[in-house]
């Protein structure tokens, strides 16, 4: 059986880390000056912050021991500018090369993250206080593998987020976006029809889900992918309410939160 796609990850990215360290120490200078060193600094840190990071959280690693490898990473990044000294190099490298081994592959080869586990562990990290009542229940829902009341939950989360940032755009705006993209006669919005005149939360909360995701595309609060991924979101909440033979499983639901996470959770433009 071949190893978790993570674990082959992890294991690269020490080796990259320390042929770095192999090339930096035998450099004979003061500073390092030399583009490819500083480059390769740079895309490492970017890197531990784009992929390795994340995929270390919903793996369930301790937020503790990740931290200092963050610290380190990001000096890793500034250090990449011109004529950084060597001997800082080898200092933050050493740092993040030291344990890396035993925290985290040794860990994960000992310790193997489950979805059921890296689901919760993604519920748990959405700390958004307007949504944490909902997000509480998801995740002793799928502590109990309840796994279509959990999406109906997400899905409620995000739904109210989106609500009242609506709110806080004002309605006006909605109102008059939907009566703009209803007149339209060509272009991706053709075939919209649903012209609002909502004036309150509680009228806002009448309009259907998928109308209201039209509407903050024509608002460009989301784009056409964004909108896109909301859609299936929005899918499997349905079909989580109705009785059906397909299944609901961790990794549907991983996708799911990771898609309300990065869309609407964490969307500054859909802050409340």
């Amino acid at each position: 059986m071949p190893p978790p796609p993570l674990l082959v990850s992890l294991k690269d990215f020490e080796s990259r880390l320390k042929t770095l360290r192999r090339d930096i120490k035998a450099e004979k200078v003061r500073q390092i000056a030399k583009v490819s060193l500083r480059t390769t600094a740079e895309e490492l840190g970017t890197h531990w912050f784009s992929s390795i990071e994340p995929e270390l959280k919903l793996a369930g690693l301790d937020p503790s021991t990740l931290l200092n490898y963050t610290e380190n990473f990001h000096a890793l990044i500034k250090l990449s500018g011109p004529n950084n000294l060597r001997d800082r190099y080898l200092k933050v490298i050493n740092a993040v090369t030291g344990k890396f081994r035993s925290d985290f592959v040794l860990t994960l080869q000992t310790n193997p993250a489950t979805p059921t586990s890296q689901l919760q562990s993604l519920l748990a990290a959405i700390t958004n206080p307007s949504q944490s009542e909902y997000l509480k229940e998801a995740i002793e829902c799928s502590k109990h593998r309840l796994y279509r009341a959990t999406a109906m939950l997400g899905w409620c989360a995000a739904i109210d987020q989106i609500h009242h940032a609506i709110e806080k755009l004002g309605f006006t705006r909605f109102n008059s976006t939907s009566s703009v993209m209803a007149s339209e006669t060509k272009g991706r919005f053709k075939k919209f029809n649903q012209a609002q005149s909502v004036t309150s939360l509680s009228e806002l909360r009448e309009v259907f889900d998928n109308v209201i995701l039209w509407i903050l595309e024509g608002m460009q609060v989301i784009d056409s992918n964004q909108h896109t991924r909301l859609h299936s979101c929005f899918e499997l909440r349905c079909q989580c309410s109705h009785p059906g033979e397909a299944p609901i499983t961790e990794y549907n639901l991983l996708s799911f939160f990771s898609d309300l996470n990065e869309i609407v959770f964490k969307n500054p433009k859909l802050s409340i």
